[in-house]
């Protein structure tokens, strides 16, 4: 596994153009993940109000091969504190919490994207441990995430909650993203059911997917993690996505 330099966006704000362009121009995320709502109102605070909290993960020669999101937040150490609505709702309480001058107890990870050829050359564990290392920086002891599994999307029809129990033959998680997570110390906690919530109206969605929805019903869309439902008479596609709580902890001290 290569060695990369870490950097911040506090000590690197020239980066935030090209770290923005690694996660919306290279095909990290499906097109219609682009047009989440509470992302489009808060994504942009993580490079405005928390520079010191964005990775940039740079090669020998200084490309970005790598991106980590975090944001500072509260949690009661409970599993009724982790909200159902995970993505959204960890990024929004970040935003909320330090308009209002709330300390954080610890951090979330919002997103950690690979440039494409440097994919499976261990960049996902190094921003992982990139964000721990945030995590330890700023004086924390856990490091939260709605994790997106990597390869739930080629089983839409299967319920998270049962996609978490699968298995490879040697015990470990049968997804390679919470394999890697775990691997590394995390321990899934639960699902959160409702982390992305996506409505627009069909000619959008129909952009977005490159398809063609003629009747109402649950269509399997490309990169979803589940169905995605059209309302033809409404005019509305509904897509909720599910993700993955897992912790990362420092034990006592």
């Amino acid at each position: 596994m290569s060695e990369f330099t870490v950097v911040t966006m506090d000590q690197r704000p020239d980066l935030i153009e090209a770290a923005d362009l690694l996660a919306t121009k290279t095909g990290a995320w499906p097109e219609f993940m682009l047009h989440d709502p509470v992302g489009d109102k808060f994504f942009w605070r993580l490079y405005d109000t928390f520079p010191a909290y964005q990775i940039a993960l740079l090669d020998a020669d200084g490309t970005m091969v790598g991106e980590g999101n975090t944001i500072p937040v509260t949690w009661d150490g409970t599993l009724d504190g982790l909200p159902d609505e995970g993505w959204e709702a960890i990024l929004q309480l970040g935003v909320t919490n330090f308009r209002a001058g709330i300390a954080p107890n610890c951090i979330s990870a919002i997103q950690a994207v690979v440039a494409p050829e440097y994919m499976g050359q261990g960049v996902s564990k190094q921003l992982i441990k990139a964000m721990r290392g945030v995590m330890q920086q700023h004086g924390q002891k856990r490091l939260i995430a709605p994790v997106r599994p990597n390869l739930k999307h080629a089983y839409p029809l299967t319920t998270m909650e049962r996609y978490i129990q699968w298995q490879r033959p040697d015990g470990s998680a049968f997804d390679p993203w919470l394999r890697t997570h775990t691997r590394m110390g995390g321990k899934m906690l639960k699902v959160c059911p409702r982390s992305m919530t996506i409505t627009a109206p069909v000619a959008a969605w129909e952009g977005w997917t490159d398809m063609r929805f003629p009747d109402s019903g649950t269509y399997i869309v490309p990169g979803a993690l589940n169905p995605v439902t059209i309302d033809r008479e409404a005019d509305k596609g509904l897509y909720i996505e599910p993700n993955v709580w897992i912790l990362h902890e420092i034990a006592g001290d």
